[in-house]
């Protein structure tokens, strides 16, 4: 009995340690660590946008192996398995590792998940650390044409050859169906033509009237909108009516109001939270706040309406307060639907301020993940 029990223990310690060695064999083949020095690039392409970045630099390839060399991981198991138990989506983050010109491992990366066509990892940090890197490198790494700066993608820009066409008189706008409305005298000039024509009616109905063609007069009647406020619905983002703070909306407030904002007194701070990792970003450098401040005046602003349900959305991405003189002035908070609201107010406006904070916070967020891990 007894040399059956001291078999028994041997076996279960023979058995611990093949799960234990294994474990850490499957990590160090998953990730292909032992020929981590032959990798001469990595590409990492981000799903919903399309955005390609290259980790090239040794200091930065390094950078990547040490993150998934430190990381702790709670469990392995193998993609089928786990894809009969779960529906594995499109990842965040895809990644190809490059020896020379071939791809010898292909990772894909989500917040809660590393994964290829063979294994699932779990992370124990949820949203894991390794996801941020590779969010991180493609928020500074992104490859612009020409010299763009970054105030230059909230300017509604129209590329010729591309270079950016100047409008002297009236910038472009983006109309309600995201089209690019553009001053048709520049155009006409950049472009060399004389196009003097347009459609009547889309015209009509691009202002807001209502239109009826008669097929058999040929003739087009327009009549105006039932609701006059549905013509400057219609006009959304023409600067003169919209796009600035000091705009006036029939029986609410300016955005300039909402915002609590006074033109003569600059911004001498500005905090961004972010609801999800409750990280927040704290901006007190003058160039980036009047940067914010020349952001907030420029941006769009399609409906400043009271509330009428509180709750309609209850998940903010993002809790931003402006400072004047050292007084916090304002809190809103934003939505990923380009919505401000604080208690009272619900103002939907453009992407171009929430693109901004986005970019800041979530850079910000990133950076201070990597100097956790001393990788920067």
């Amino acid at each position: 009995m007894r040399t059956i029990k001291t078999l028994l223990a041997l076996l279960l310690c023979i058995i611990y340690t093949t799960i234990a060695f294994g474990a850490v064999m499957d990590r160090e083949q998953f990730f292909d660590l032992g020929n981590s020095d032959t990798i001469a690039r990595i590409e990492i392409v981000e799903r919903a946008t399309g955005n390609v970045v290259n980790i090239v630099k040794p200091e930065e390839l390094n950078k990547t192996y040490e993150i998934l060399k430190k990381m702790k991981f709670g469990k392995i198991i193998t993609y089928d398995a786990y894809q009969r138990e779960n529906n594995i989506g499109m990842s965040d983050y895809s990644m190809n590792f490059y020896q020379k010109n071939n791809v010898v491992k292909q990772l894909e990366v989500t917040q809660d998940t590393i994964y290829t066509d063979k294994w699932v990892m779990f992370p124990q940090q949820m949203p894991n650390d390794f996801y941020y890197f590779t969010k991180y490198m493609i928020l500074t790494k992104q490859n612009y044409k020409k010299t763009f700066t970054e105030e230059d993608f909230y300017q509604n820009n129209i590329l010729w050859k591309d270079n950016p066409i100047i409008f002297p008189k009236n910038k472009p706008y983006y109309e309600q169906n995201n089209g690019v409305m553009a001053e048709l005298k520049t155009l006409n000039t950049v472009l060399n033509v004389n196009a003097v024509y347009v459609s009547a009616e889309q015209f009509s109905e691009l202002l807001g009237y209502m239109t009826m063609w008669d097929d058999t007069l040929k003739i087009l009647t327009i009549q105006p909108p039932k609701n006059h406020n549905e013509r400057w619905e219609k006009l959304r983002g023409i600067p003169k009516i919209y796009g600035n703070m000091q705009t006036v909306f029939e029986n609410t407030i300016s955005f300039e109001n909402f915002l609590n904002i006074e033109q003569q007194q600059p911004l001498t701070k500005v905090t961004i939270k972010n609801e999800k990792t409750n990280y927040t970003t704290t901006i007190t450098e003058q160039t980036a706040l009047q940067q914010i401040y020349d952001i907030l005046y420029h941006t769009t602003v399609y409906q400043i309406e009271k509330q009428n349900v509180q709750a309609d959305e209850p998940i903010y991405r993002y809790a931003v307060t402006l400072y004047q003189n050292e007084k916090a002035i304002k809190t809103f908070f934003m939505t990923s639907e380009n919505v401000m609201k604080d208690d009272v107010y619900r103002v939907s406006v453009s992407t171009a301020f929430f693109d901004y904070i986005y970019k800041i916070n979530e850079t910000a967020y990133a950076k201070a993940i990597l100097y956790q891990w001393k990788v920067v």
